[in-house]
């Protein structure tokens, strides 16, 4: 099965857990930026107010997402939504081909319905080993 791991991060956190998924999977790892700054603490309420207002950022992948059986998305969970980046990404993929894999302190994702798999790693449950355990195993 031809699988890819895309992310987005801000602190490091998303793309530890994407190297991690990639490096069981065997698979491309992809990473999402943008031309904003989220550095520091106006980084961070730039991030939450963005994310909770939907507004859009322009986003570049560092590589082709093409000729993929599904994706592993990764992602930060901001004001409780998905960040800008990976919901600019999303709008391009069929959605039902994406594992989304969440990161946040404790919170959860509102909306799961339209994705294949949904994990959340939580900071609070410290279960990062477990999640990525059972979704290597899921996709093996």
């Amino acid at each position: 099965m031809n699988n890819k791991v895309l992310f987005f991060t801000r602190t490091g956190n998303s793309r530890r857990i994407a190297e991690k998924l990639a490096d069981e999977l065997s698979c491309q790892i992809i990473e999402v930026t943008d031309n904003m700054n989220w550095n520091g603490i106006w980084g961070f309420i730039k991030g939450g107010y963005y994310a909770s207002r939907d507004k859009v950022v322009a986003i570049k992948t560092s590589a082709d997402v093409e000729d993929y059986d599904e994706l592993i998305v990764v992602s930060p969970l901001w004001a409780g939504k998905l960040a800008p980046d990976i919901k600019e990404f999303l709008k391009t993929v069929e959605k039902d081909k994406v594992h989304l894999v969440v990161v946040s302190s404790g919170s959860n994702i509102s909306d799961e319905s339209a994705y294949k798999s949904v994990d959340l790693i939580t900071k609070s449950k410290k279960n990062e080993d477990e999640v990525i355990n059972q979704l290597v195993k899921q996709l093996k």
